[in-house]
């Protein structure tokens, strides 16, 4: 498919000009995941981090998002912290044969467990309705939650959840990814 084709030179493009300060790589029994993340110091604004990333499943989807989140700390030490923000996807089903792309909306959470070893959980979630989807998109529905663990000063391991729900025009809801999955973030 060609949209395969210019979602890959996307993501390749963007990847290579973020500047990344993290790569992260997830895998479940059925996906395959990979981000790129850049860090405020690389964006020159306080708190900001962009994101470039890529799923693929079994069934030969391939999605990809490129967004930007604002995170931030509540007033006082505390172990909470939040975000807002943003994700631009684009997605080539094979199964259905359809393309979806979405401007979603979406906020983080993550709760820094107290300890010897830094620990962490968190999660995302991201929502396009219909007036912000096109193609073959009715909706999208991205969430995420983890249990993080840095097991080495630059490299954390984790396991988590992940379910990618896009509404179809004309068929059911498609999930893309709705699995147990395990990873590394690398930090360079």
């Amino acid at each position: 498919m060609k949209i395969k084709f210019w979602l890959t030179t996307l993501m390749l493009g963007l990847a290579s000009t973020a500047q990344a300060a993290e790569f992260e790589l997830a895998l479940s029994k059925d996906t395959a995941a990979i981000d790129i993340l850049a860090d405020s110091a690389a964006l020159g604004s306080g708190g900001a981090e962009l994101s470039v990333g890529a799923l693929y499943n079994d069934a030969d989807d391939l999605i990809g998002h490129v967004g930007l989140l604002v995170r931030g700390v509540p007033a006082g030490e505390q172990p909470f912290s939040f975000g807002l923000g943003g994700r631009i996807y684009f997605a080539a089903l094979d199964t259905p044969d359809a393309s979806v792309g979405a401007l979603a909306l979406g906020a983080g959470a993550r709760y820094l467990i107290p300890g010897n070893i830094p620990m962490a959980v968190g999660g995302d979630i991201y929502f396009a309705p219909g007036i912000t989807t096109f193609s073959d998109g009715d909706d999208l529905l991205d969430l995420k939650i983890r249990f993080e663990a840095d097991v080495l000063p630059n490299a954390t391991a984790f396991i988590g959840y992940r379910n990618i729900v896009a509404g179809l025009e004309n068929g059911p809801d498609y999930d893309i990814d709705e699995n147990v999955h395990l990873g590394i973030r690398i930090l360079f």
